[in-house]
């Protein structure tokens, strides 16, 4: 039985605000993405990686990947919920986890990655999250605040996701019969079915790189990021 990760990477990057979307800006001397990669690579853990990007990019992606054994890119789709799923049905018939992280977090520890994948095979369906540093309000529009639920009970949430390969799978097909479309996050159709999903602690370094901010951001923690874990892992 193996253990698929799937890297989501066929965004457009409109908040970016450029035509090249975010997870090819360069970070170093490498595509954002290329990074993203090598950090679900260190623990040896997944036997296959599978890169979803957009059509566009696919001869691109392969040539840049070449060198890596047993990473595969695929098409994705127009939104995040059908790339997923995308990843999924290119999946190998012997999945039996499937770990699914955003190419834009490229910070992702080797922590995180061994605590999903432990985790999974107890709860079958994991979500990384973090505490939420400022107060939480609930203001439907934008305008009026409505109530402010005590935020030692709410938590952000990131990625990786981490699933029994069967259970996410019957999650998005349940989905698409419902014409549940659009939906941004892998947990959440499985908190439709009914299932429970478990919460490994992740880190604020894990951050997603979304705007041109982010990524400035990215530049400054990179240096000092590899030379931190460099010397944990």
């Amino acid at each position: 039985m193996m253990t698929i990760g799937i890297l989501l990477m066929a965004g457009r990057g409109e908040r970016l605000e450029s035509t090249l979307p975010k997870q090819y800006h360069l970070l170093g001397d490498r595509p954002l993405y290329l990074h993203t990669l090598e950090r679900l690579l260190a623990p040896a853990q997944l036997d296959q990686i599978l890169l979803v990007c957009e059509k566009s990019y696919l001869e691109r992606v392969r040539r840049e990947t070449a060198a890596y054994e047993a990473v595969r890119a695929v098409v994705g789709g127009e939104t995040r919920q059908e790339s997923s799923y995308l990843g999924l049905l290119a999946a190998p018939k012997e999945t039996r986890y499937v770990l699914i992280h955003d190419a834009v977090r490229p910070f992702v520890s080797t922590r995180i990655l061994q605590s999903n994948l432990s985790a999974v095979q107890l709860h079958g369906a994991i979500d990384t999250c973090i505490p939420s540093p400022d107060t939480i309000v609930h203001a439907p529009g934008g305008q009026w605040i409505e109530s402010i639920p005590q935020r030692s009970g709410y938590w952000l949430g990131q990625t990786p996701q981490t699933f029994s390969y069967q259970l996410i799978l019957n999650a998005h097909e349940q989905a698409r019969k419902k014409g549940t479309i659009g939906r941004s996050d892998d947990c959440s159709l499985v908190v439709d079915l009914g299932h429970k999903v478990g919460v490994v602690e992740g880190e604020k370094e894990n951050f997603k790189i979304t705007t041109a901010y982010d990524l400035e951001m990215a530049r400054l923690f990179l240096n000092n990021f590899y030379i931190s874990t460099s010397l944990v892992n």
